[in-house]
């Protein structure tokens, strides 16, 4: 008793027909690994790859691949959907390292042909999304209701109420360019009652009724709409101007993509050129460091006077200091070679060897620095970029000045109303809903101003503050990536003139190296020189070799650099952006919507242009269109070489 009055909580209550199997309700399925039930097909390349060439794998099955720059380019702007970029890749004299991670570590940053068509196919930002807010909107209504409800009267008869009611209604309105809307509804309703005074027991009515809605200072004209849109707010504008900037930002980015793809491209193609010079100076050096070795072991052998232990050993140790180089050579260019296959998007391994056959240029290519400045401060493609969020915000900060006016607002509707027994009687006009309405005999009209104004405009002034400092913080940010573009373009222009200069240095080197080696191995043979001084003139030979490539590829990438800078490494290339083809149904589509406007007539209802905001289309290729951008000096570039460069790809957009 005590203990029932007291209460009993045990620990571990007992329960009834427990089955025993206590943990399978807790499965904590959120904490294992799964794998995603999706179904993407692989590449060929992935799947049909060969083991890579290495050092113990050194014999490609089909021979070597000879290709040009042109033929790279080519098959890479084919197979570059997505347009690959060697971040995490260093070249340096000494090699190749790092590997390709971009892809891997942050998917989402890496630019796609689609990422244009996605950011205008957006349903809530693109150009389409914001120009559905001036959709006519077609909504209807129809209902039907019945009451029967009693209600506490001696003094009336019957004691309970019934109706019975129907109610139809059709409207068609739009937002119109100026901010105002309009509306057109039709209805009909339907009306019995139990009620003794009804002069019918059962009416209709129905009624047409148009009207409109235009503001005249806040949120009115088309320059507002078109950048704020009819939805905009202090603070958020999502007009179709900024959907339109938007487009064209992306369509910046792409090119700024294919830019960086291009010339990762040119310096993969050039720095594989290399790796096969310096493995063929190190082979020579190896041959070379072997007779030497050969010679001095005959010597050895025959007692003579050079084939000195001494001798003999140093012999050995440059062949062998030679050999690691040729195969630090051979590693790296294997190494390269796939970097160039993962730029063009092919296996890594297809049992062929890719050797560049065209040859760097050491012609002297001279920039007018005048010319190259103007034309960097025109084309560079992200000054581009930012003077379209210039722009941008110039737009923002009209729309914003805007909520600075009082809300005024008129507003008016005519309506037509009939009433009748019976919703359609032809043989009696007058007692039908709808012959009372078509002889308008009874109508409503309004008309009206309504207005509404925040004192102190708090949010108001607070918005345009906000967009002024915007805007002069992305001014500012415009005149600073022109300063910096401007130093850089001194850096790349003296780096021109540095390099082809150390190339005439560097080739008078490598003939002073091979005077003095022969000069030196002949003085050898007579006894005038030591095998110390042979080895050594076969190491700096071999380094000279290798010192003046490196010099006449830094000169190619130094004008790949430059035209990079400036915005012209594309037309360099011979390579513009553009639309891709259309389905055949979109064709169909378009002619058929083109037949419809061209049948129609034409509505202008705006009241105000809108200001430019785009000069029009940009000129890939300078010199098409001059006028189009009047700040530039279109000139010829004084350039010795010819320009093999001329194959035109087109890098699809879908």
């Amino acid at each position: 008793m005590l203990a029932v009055l007291a209460g009993c909580q045990p620990q571990q209550p007992i329960f009834l027909h427990q089955r025993g199997n206590i943990a399978s309700h807790y499965i904590a399925s959120e904490t294992r690994l799964e794998y995603p039930d999706t179904e993407v097909p692989h590449l060929d390349d992935v799947m049909n790859s060969l083991a890579p060439l290495t050092l113990d794998n050194q014999d490609p099955s089909e021979g070597e691949w000879l290709l040009t720059l042109d033929e790279v380019r080519q098959m890479a702007m084919e197979n570059s959907k997505v347009l690959r970029q060697l971040n995490g890749v260093n070249y340096s004299a000494n090699g190749m390292s790092g590997m390709p991670s971009l892809l891997l570590d942050y998917p989402s940053s890496v630019a796609t042909v689609w990422d244009p068509a996605i950011i205008e196919s957006n349903p809530n930002a693109g150009v389409q999304a914001t120009l559905a807010a001036y959709d006519t909107i077609w909504s209807n209504e129809l209902s039907w209701n019945k009451s029967n409800s009693p209600f506490n009267n001696t003094f009336y008869y019957p004691n309970k109420n019934k109706t019975e009611t129907g109610t139809f209604q059709s409207t068609l309105s739009k937002t119109v360019a100026t901010g105002g809307n309009v509306y057109a509804s039709a209805g009909a309703g339907y009306d019995w009652g139990n009620s003794d005074q009804r002069y019918f027991p059962s009416a209709w009515t129905s009624y047409v009724q148009a009207g409109f809605s235009q503001p005249l200072l806040r949120g009115a004209g088309v320059e507002y709409n078109r950048i704020a849109g009819p939805n905009g707010s202090p603070g958020n504008s999502n007009g179709v101007l900024l959907a339109r900037i938007n487009e064209d930002i992306a369509l910046v980015d792409l090119e700024l993509a294919v830019r960086d793809f291009l010339q990762d491209i040119e310096e993969t193609y050039w720095n594989l050129y290399y790796a096969y010079r310096s493995l063929s100076a190190a082979g020579s050096g190896l041959n070379a460091a072997l007779q030497s070795w050969r010679s001095i072991e005959a010597s050895y052998e025959a007692g003579h006077r050079q084939g000195t232990t001494q001798n003999l050993a140093q012999a050995a140790r440059n062949y062998q200091q030679f050999r690691v180089s040729v195969q630090e050579a051979q590693n790296n260019l294997y190494k390269n070679e796939r970097a160039l296959r993962y730029m063009i998007g092919i296996a890594a391994t297809d049992g062929r060897l890719i050797k560049p056959i065209d040859e760097p240029t050491i012609a002297k290519v001279k920039y007018n620095w005048e010319e190259i400045t103007a034309e960097a401060l025109a084309r560079a493609p992200e000054l581009r970029k930012q003077k379209w969020t210039v722009k941008k915000r110039e737009l923002e900060l009209i729309a914003q000045r805007n909520y600075l006016l009082p809300q005024v607002d008129f507003e008016g509707y005519y309506k037509f109303n009939g009433m009748g027994k019976d919703l359609i009687d032809p043989s009696n006009h007058r007692s039908n809903a709808i012959g009372s309405l078509v002889h308008d005999k009874y109508h409503d009209w309004s008309l009206g101003i309504s207005s509404s104004i925040a004192i102190g405009f708090r949010q108001e002034m607070a918005a345009v503050r906000n967009a002024e400092l915007m805007l002069a913080r992305e001014r500012a940010i415009l005149q600073e990536q022109e300063f910096e573009l401007s130093h850089n373009m001194a850096d790349l222009y003296a780096d021109l003139d540095r390099t082809y200069n150390l190339i005439e240095d560097y080739l008078t080197v490598l003939r002073a190296a091979r005077t003095e080696f022969r000069a030196v191995s002949s003085s050898f043979i007579i006894g005038n020189s030591t095998l110390y001084e042979v080895l050594q003139a076969q190491q700096l030979l071999a380094e000279a070799e290798t010192n003046y490539y490196r010099m006449v590829i830094d000169y190619n990438l130094a004008i790949v650099n430059l035209n990079y800078q400036k915005g012209s490494l594309l037309e360099y290339n011979g390579i513009t952006l553009a639309e891709g083809p259309w389905a055949n149904k979109a064709y169909f589509d378009a002619y058929r919507r083109a037949r419809e406007r061209d049948a129609a007539h034409y509505l202008d209802y705006g009241f105000s242009e809108p200001p430019a905001f785009s000069r029009g289309v940009y000129p890939q290729n300078q010199g098409t269109d001059p006028t189009i951008i009047p700040d530039a000096n279109h000139s010829q570039e004084n350039q010795s070489e010819e320009k093999n460069q001329e194959n035109n790809f087109n890098l699809t957009t879908e």
